[in-house]
């Protein structure tokens, strides 16, 4: 393992997602590089900081600043309808292709440790998905189309649930 290739797992060796070899390989690359060393507390350091400030961080829209938005909102769909279900339509849209990529990520196993955690601790609670998601695995073609509206919704959650800024699947 070289230095570039260290700093690029280094989210998955903190999140415990890392291979166990790839650990050993990244653990012994740190005994003796003492750049890489200095650089990954480096790196935890601010990582934890940025965790904390995020939960620091109030995400509220003041009551006043709300209701004006809410009073523009409301007008704008009442004078132009048709662009709210051009909207509506093109969210839908949107979110069926989200909920397709992430079906075919997780049957190609492509999904973020983070991802791959979350679905994979819902399957164990969700019989409906687990079964759905198994299906796809054991079918030749791993399956077409749009998942049932369950699975869908189930899906669209899990979605909704990821920390801003994470992709759902692996590039």
């Amino acid at each position: 393992m070289n230095c570039k290739e260290l700093s690029y797992m280094l989210a998955d060796y903190f999140d415990g997602s890392m291979d166990p070899q790839l650990q050993q390989e990244l653990d012994g690359h740190l005994a003796h590089c003492e750049q890489c060393l200095v650089f990954t507390k480096t790196y935890q350091a601010v990582s934890d900081k940025a965790r904390r400030l995020r939960q620091q961080i109030e995400y509220e829209i003041p009551p006043d600043v709300r209701d004006r938005l809410e009073t523009f909102v409301r007008a704008a769909a009442l004078k132009y309808p048709e662009k709210l279900d051009e909207y509506r339509e093109q969210v839908e849209r949107e979110r069926r292709e989200m909920v397709a990529g992430l079906v075919k990520a997780a049957v190609a196993g492509k999904l973020s440790p983070v991802t791959a955690l979350l679905l994979e601790t819902h399957w164990n609670a969700c019989p409906e998905c687990k079964e759905y998601f198994d299906g796809l695995l054991k079918a030749p073609d791993h399956g077409s189309g749009d998942p049932p509206d369950l699975i869908h919704s189930h899906v669209i959650r899990l979605m909704q649930s990821l920390p801003p800024g994470e992709e759902f699947f692996l590039a």
